[in-house]
């Protein structure tokens, strides 16, 4: 019997590997070029900074509206791996069709589908990793398939870089391209194991009403009983919102600025970034087993500070540019595992996927305000003045994850 166990445990664990292995390295040629639409629409198709603001708005707004998708799955397994696999194939539709539509607000529209649906998987995802992958395995895996990305988006960036650079279209046909090959991982989702339970299974349908303002009372509720998740929340809240407030100015800064190439900027973007990314991700990975997430938190703000800070010194010496992405890589490789994996640390033995979806709403909150005030203010002082701010925003992240007390909970588990 206990072999029996043992055997179907493994299994779960190797299908639910495989499909996160193909899931990251299918999907990082569309992630690589979807980093790089907001300075394509702005150097190719000469996008105005209304557009520029509306399109860096959507990745952080959605996320109020796709909370939703996910909002019916705590402590229902069957609906799982349906809720991840319509979320990844609905996401990446609309690119196919992008060489046939010549219009920024088309572009505009897949970013929006793509940016709800992309967070809208994630508590599905996480609590899938969570159920088949023990705790140790789960973050060495996560963080090496992470990593293994970033590899991927070091050599993508130097053949994309110069084929942008040489034919001013191809960018359309590697959008349908890249969104092709990331729905091949659909293939590989369909296999992912679940173990159903026939209770949860049977639970009855919510009246509307309640499917419309429970995750919200919930997410609060969340927030009040446990001080430690909140604390977390708000040093992110506050780091994340500084990140917000500049991304429109990046684009004008990129292009109007610095005058960069498109092979230039990919090779920040995904080269350098993804050096900092790969060379750090294994102190990460330890510091997630050894650190309280308020001294993680702490440490990632003030990398993300430090990058724009980098940044402004680029129009002087071209390398500051590049220094500025592998300061970004070492941040944004603490943060894409922090964020991504806090729902399994804060829950223990509880649901997860109800904290990953406070991560979302959170994030939408922000977002609703910061890429709309950024963009007004980058209007009136101009993208350098925004950088210097936003790196100011990061480090008073920083500061309130230093200053702000440990919570009564959290000085019980310690």
């Amino acid at each position: 019997m206990k072999e029996s166990i043992k055997n179907t445990l493994d299994v779960f664990h190797t299908k639910t590997r495989r499909a996160l292995l193909w899931m990251n390295l299918s999907n990082e040629p569309f992630v690589v070029l979807y980093t790089l639409l907001p300075f394509i629409l702005r150097k190719d198709l000469g996008a105005t900074l209304l557009q520029i603001s509306i399109l860096t708005a959507l990745r952080p707004v959605l996320p109020v509206f796709s909370f939703y998708w996910s909002a019916n799955i705590t402590n229902r397994r069957h609906l799982l791996r349906s809720n991840l696999i319509g979320a990844w194939v609905l996401g990446r539709l609309p690119f196919l069709f992008i060489p046939w539509m010549d219009s920024i607000w088309y572009i505009i529209f897949c970013c929006a589908v793509y940016e709800f649906f992309n967070k809208s998987g994630i508590p599905a995802l996480i609590e899938i990793l969570k159920i088949n992958i023990p705790k140790e395995a789960r973050e060495k895996t996560y963080t090496f398939y992470f990593v293994l990305s970033f590899i991927e988006s070091i050599l993508l960036g130097l053949f994309m870089g110069g084929l942008l650079d040489l034919h001013e279209n191809s960018w359309k046909i590697l959008c349908s391209l890249t969104a092709l090959i990331g729905l091949s991982s659909l293939f590989v989702q369909i296999r992912v194991p679940i173990s159903i339970d026939p209770i949860a299974t049977a639970l009855p349908t919510l009246p509307l009403k309640s499917r419309i303002l429970g995750p919200w009372k919930e997410a609060f509720n969340l927030m009040k009983n446990r001080p430690d998740f909140a604390r977390f929340q708000w040093g992110f809240m506050m780091g994340g919102f500084g990140l917000m407030l500049i991304a429109p100015s990046l684009s004008l800064f990129y292009v109007d600025t610095l005058n960069l190439a498109h092979s230039q900027l990919i090779t920040g973007r995904s080269i350098f970034m993804g050096i900092g990314v790969v060379l750090s991700s294994f102190f990460w990975k330890k510091a997630l087993a050894k650190l309280e997430t308020s001294q993680l938190t702490l440490r990632i703000l003030i990398g993300f500070g430090l990058f724009p800070l980098a940044l402004v010194l680029a129009p002087f010496q071209i390398h500051w540019f590049y220094f500025s992405f592998i300061l970004y890589g070492i941040a944004q490789s603490g943060s894409h595992l922090l964020w991504n994996l806090s729902g399994t640390l804060f829950a223990k033995d509880e649901d997860s996927s109800q904290f990953s979806r406070v991560n979302i709403l959170m994030l939408g909150l922000r977002g609703i305000i910061a890429p709309a005030l950024g963009g007004i203010l980058c209007q009136v002082f101009g993208p350098t003045s925004m950088l210097f701010l936003g790196a100011l925003i990061c480090f008073s992240g920083a500061f309130y994850m230093k200053a702000s007390p440990l919570s009564l909970y959290q000085k019980k588990r310690i």
